[in-house]
């Protein structure tokens, strides 16, 4: 970063100013229904917008606080915040209007990283001068006016945010955050627009000064852990105005700071050597002007500082952009704004500019008779098309795990949580679902591996996993694609191998026949003749109180062999019914395959009431989950078409008394915790993840339990659980700890919980709303 660092201020522009009415500016969500979020009606409820899309209003203080049941706190991040974002952006919009601006394109990047981890940098100010002088408003941070809800009302919708703050009765201020929906796969545009609205209640003129700064920190995510003298790159900025004043190019570089070999831009990197450039832009209207002044600061900012005179009862408005464009040209970014415009409803703002692309974007539930499926359904379709991304590495658009994984660690794992996450998208969005399954399988070896997931620009990192479950999960993607979209093409079409820039291309068909070989060979089959674990199955810690070395070559999973026998059978349907001649020998060895390996489960399985968990067959003692029920293996035995209904019933009837019957929200992993843990994480925790193939056994036998666990799972019952906790309101991580913890219903985490990325993994989102569409069948 260089040495004199700059700050850019636009004053006086405005884009659509005009005077608007009291309808207007007061018509800012029509309440079809308020739906609290638990037993405190003050922590906040759900609300409709005016085109039935769901929006949370957020009534709580910050920073937020809140304690576990033993009385400690329960280590909340303090300042709640809420999604936005397109397949070209992310951002974290923050109940105090902090903002995250995170781009994923090529490496997950924070922009505006703040000087602490997982955090954004911006403010926003207002000065107002009447006859009794000038008074300052900070109205972002939490310990601004934007953290007290006496003074600032705060909603968070489909595409928007809204701030509205009450200055003394004197004057009324709406700032409104609005990302604009992608049309298509691997398109988008990543800005926001914020539109800010004041109006005059007081019986004078008043003299207003309103500004917007986002601080420019261009921080890689995989960096932002390490101090600045132990990076090996870094990244500096230079700031640039148009010669009108309108648009300021914050263009960022890529130095070396330590000895590294050349890469090209396409070529896969540890580190981000093409960063993307960040501009903001004002609208110069009705003869303002525009200046531009540069300063000596702390860090470089873009900044629009407008200035204008409000009579009394008048509204204006006006709308600032902070957006991304690789080309660092003003041409282009204004061809972009252009682009960005096209269909934004500035006269009816408060909904965000792009409500209606939103609606037309998101599933119509509105025929659902259900309130909390209705609502949350839909929302949880906002939120995957939120978080798709578009991978300029791979040219696929995928929707990441999320949470701590993507967006605090800066890594695309794991492939098995991408191919989950693509399951309702085949309803919602086939293109989208399409795009993702190639996504992954673009991370596919010659042999038929499928990678763990990148980090960096398409990096690899070495790594101690080797996943034995990547093509269970690809083949159960797949077959749900394939079955739900009939589109039975996308096995002849071509993709890469890893890595991109080989350009080494095989047909889907190839890669599939790859897969089972890899599966069948590799993975293999232990001495009881099950799927063996390698060293990781989905529980990518099951072996952290054991050795990989000494057990990998040995171990069996249970959950990998109920899961091929799940699956497997959907796939074989699916393949037959693509009516392709190319793949009859390729439907003989997965039939063979899965009927050798359903003998051996089901002579081992015998007469049991659940199924084990892992035989690690290197001891007489060491098979695992024989008398601990284990929900692993559970949710995919159920699903098993080879067990009939009333055998599934009666493991279901256990299962469900071992592991739910004492939880408020889901099934959790363990009946006891196996490795003396405290009913978290993965030794007694609430996933998600499995949650939903659990339900999807139970659809089998008894549909109508299956919508009661679906509805166990949602926001609103957490909420009335845990009315105290605002993570579980409107989004999860991938695991929430059982009753058996001392912090139940919160997460837990080796690092620093209170700063880590809790919210927004795909899982909670992801599998409820599969669910949903799947019983709807």
């Amino acid at each position: 970063m260089s040495s004199r660092r700059k700050f850019i201020h636009q004053s006086g522009a405005l884009l659509g100013t005009a005077l608007l009415g009291p309808t207007f500016f007061n018509n800012a969500l029509a309440l079809e229904q308020s739906f609290p979020s638990g037993k405190e009606a003050d922590f906040g409820s759900w609300l409709y917008t005016s085109n039935g899309l769901p929006v949370y209003e957020y009534k709580g203080r910050l920073p937020f606080s809140a304690v576990d049941k033993d009385g400690k706190d329960a280590l909340l991040p303090e300042d709640p915040y809420f999604i936005l974002g397109n397949y070209r952006c992310t951002l974290f919009a923050h109940a105090s209007g902090i903002l995250q601006f995170l781009t994923g394109e090529r490496a997950w990047t924070r922009i505006n990283a703040a000087d602490v981890i997982n955090y954004g940098a911006n403010t926003a100010k207002l000065s107002v001068v009447e006859k009794n002088g000038r008074k300052d408003y900070d109205l972002v941070g939490v310990k601004s006016l934007g953290a007290d809800p006496s003074i600032t009302k705060r909603f968070f919708g489909t595409g928007f945010a809204r701030y509205e703050y009450n200055l003394n009765n004197q004057v009324e201020c709406k700032r409104i955050l609005s990302v604009k929906p992608s049309d298509k796969i691997h398109t988008g545009n990543p800005a926001v627009t914020i539109s800010v609205l004041l109006k005059n209640n007081t019986a004078e003129k008043l003299t207003v000064s309103y500004e917007e700064k986002i601080f420019m920190n261009y921080l890689p995510l995989t960096l932002q852990e390490k101090l600045k003298t132990s990076r090996a790159v870094g990244y500096t900025q230079k700031i640039t105005t148009d010669t009108k004043r309108q648009t300021a190019i914050c263009a960022i570089g890529y130095e070396e700071k330590a000895f590294l070999t050349p890469h090209k831009k396409e070529d896969s990197n540890l580190y981000d050597t093409h960063p993307v450039s960040v501009f903001m832009y004002a609208e110069q209207k009705e003869g303002a002007t525009v200046t531009c002044t540069a300063a000596v600061s702390g860090a470089d900012a873009l900044c629009t500082t407008i200035g204008t005179s409000v009579m009394p009862g008048e509204t204006k408005s006006f709308s600032i952009v902070v957006g991304l464009n690789y080309e660092k040209s003003f041409p282009v970014i204004n061809q972009q704004l252009k682009e960005l415009f096209v269909d934004a409803d500035f006269k009816q703002p408060l909904e965000g500019l792009f409500t209606r692309q939103w609606k037309k974007k998101l599933p119509d539930f509105s025929a659902e008779t259900n309130d909390i499926f209705k609502r949350e359904m839909c929302w949880n379709a906002y939120v995957l098309e939120a978080m798709a991304t578009y991978s300029s590495y791979f040219n696929e658009t995928y929707v990441p795990q999320g949470t701590i994984y993507t967006y605090e660690d800066g890594e695309n794992i794991s492939n098995r949580d991408h191919s989950q996450a693509l399951l309702p998208l085949c309803y919602t969005n086939p293109p989208l679902a399409k795009s993702a399954l190639r996504y992954v399988m673009k991370h596919t070896s010659y042999l038929g591996e499928i990678k763990r997931g990148t980090g960096g620009f398409g990096y690899i990192e070495p790594s101690i996993y080797k996943e034995s479950d990547e093509q269970l999960y690809l083949f159960m993607a797949l077959s749900e694609y394939l079955r739900i979209t009939k589109d039975y093409g996308l096995l002849d079409e071509t993709v890469n191998y890893y890595p991109m820039e080989y350009q080494q291309t095989g047909k889907v068909i190839d890669l599939l026949k790859k897969y089972f070989i890899y599966l069948r060979d590799e993975v293999g089959r232990g001495r009881n003749g099950l799927v063996k674990i390698l060293n990781s199955d989905w529980s990518d810690s099951f072996f952290h109180k054991f050795s990989p070395n000494l057990y990998s070559q040995f171990a069996e999973s249970i959950l990998n062999t109920t899961m091929a026998l799940a699956v497997l059978p959907k796939l074989l349907v699916e393949l037959t019914q693509s009516a392709d001649k190319k793949l009859m020998p390729l439907i003989a060895a997965i039939q063979k395959y899965h009927d050798e390996l359903s003998a051996a489960f089901l002579t081992d399985f015998g007469n049991r009431n659940f199924a084990a968990r892992c035989y690690l067959n290197h001891g007489k003692d060491d098979r695992l989950g024989m008398d601990n029920v284990c929900i692993e293996p559970q949710g995919y035995l159920l699903q098993m078409p080879g067990l009939d209904a009333e055998r599934k019933r009666t493991i279901y009837n256990k299962v469900k008394a071992a592991t739910f019957s004492p939880e408020k929200i889901g099934f959790r992993t363990r009946e006891k915790p196996m490795w003396g843990g405290k009913g978290e994480g993965e030794d007694g925790g609430i996933w998600f993840s499995l949650e939903g193939p659990v339900i999807m056994g139970v659809a089998t036998f008894d549909k109508k339990e299956a919508w009661a666990l679906l509805e166990k799972m949602t926001f609103h019952n957490f909420s009335i659980q845990y009315p105290g906790y605002w993570i579980g309101h409107w989004t999860f991580p991938d695991n929430i700890n059982s009753t058996l913890s001392s912090r139940e219903g919160l997460y837990s985490y080796w690092q620093d919980t209170k700063k880590a990325i809790q919210g927004f993994c795909s899982h909670p989102h992801s599998w409820p709303l599969y669910c949903y569409f799947k019983l709807k069948e």
